[in-house]
C-alpha cells in the first residue's frame, strides 16, 4: 500500500528549487550594474533580483531613487514594484516548501497556531504595511505567508500594492532631490 505524502514531495521540491535559484541570483549580483542601461526593464530586473535574494539585501531601492531622477518616477515605481513583487514570491515559495519543517514544531508549541490564525485574519494588511517599509524584514513576512498557506494571489496583490506605492514615493523623491 502506497503511503500518502500530502504534497510533501512537491513542497520539498519547491523548497530545494527556491534555494538553488536564490543561490544563483546571489552569485550573479555583481552584474546588476549592467541592467541599469535597460531603463524601465532594468529597474524591473534589478528589483526582481534584489527581492529574490531572500535575507541578503541588494541595492534595489538605490536603483529606484536614481531611476526616478532619470525617467518618469511613476513608471519607475510601477516597474520596480512589479519586479520586487515577483522576486518576493521566492520568499513565499521558500516558506511554502518549508511547511513540513514547521509542522514538526507546531504540535509542541501553541504560538505557531496563534500566528497562523492572526495571519489568515490580518495577513493582507500586514503584508501591505510591511511591503511599504524599505527594510529586509519583508522577506520574513513572505516566508511566513508561504509556510502558513496564505493564498499566493493575496500575498502577491498586497505586496504589489505596497511595493509600487513605496517605489513611486522613492522614485519621486529621487526626481525632486537628485540633479539629473
Amino acid at each position: 500500500m502506497a503511503k500518502k505524502d500530502d504534497g510533501r514531495s512537491i513542497r520539498i521540491f519547491i523548497f530545494i528549487a527556491t534555494l538553488i535559484i536564490i543561490g544563483v541570483l546571489i552569485k550573479q549580483h555583481d552584474r546588476l550594474d549592467q541592467l541599469t542601461e535597460l531603463g524601465y526593464l532594468g529597474t524591473f530586473l534589478i528589483n526582481f533580483i534584489a527581492s529574490s535574494t531572500v535575507l541578503f539585501p541588494l541595492p534595489g531601492v538605490v536603483t529606484v531613487l536614481f531611476g526616478g531622477a532619470i525617467w518618469n518616477p511613476i513608471l519607475v515605481g510601477f516597474f520596480s514594484g512589479l519586479g520586487a513583487t515577483l522576486g518576493e514570491a521566492l520568499g513565499y515559495f521558500l516558506g511554502y516548501g518549508s511547511r513540513g519543517f514547521l509542522k514538526s514544531y507546531e504540535k509542541r508549541t501553541k504560538w505557531i497556531g496563534k500566528v497562523e490564525e492572526f495571519f489568515h485574519k490580518q495577513g493582507f494588511i500586514t503584508i501591505f504595511i510591511f511591503s511599504l517599509i524599505p527594510l529586509p524584514v519583508f522577506d520574513i513576512i513572505g516566508i511566513i505567508a508561504g509556510a502558513f498557506n496564505y493564498p499566493l494571489w493575496k500575498f502577491a496583490l498586497a505586496t504589489l500594492l505596497g511595493r509600487v506605492l513605496r517605489n513611486i514615493l522613492i522614485a519621486w523623491s529621487g526626481a525632486k532631490i537628485l540633479p539629473y
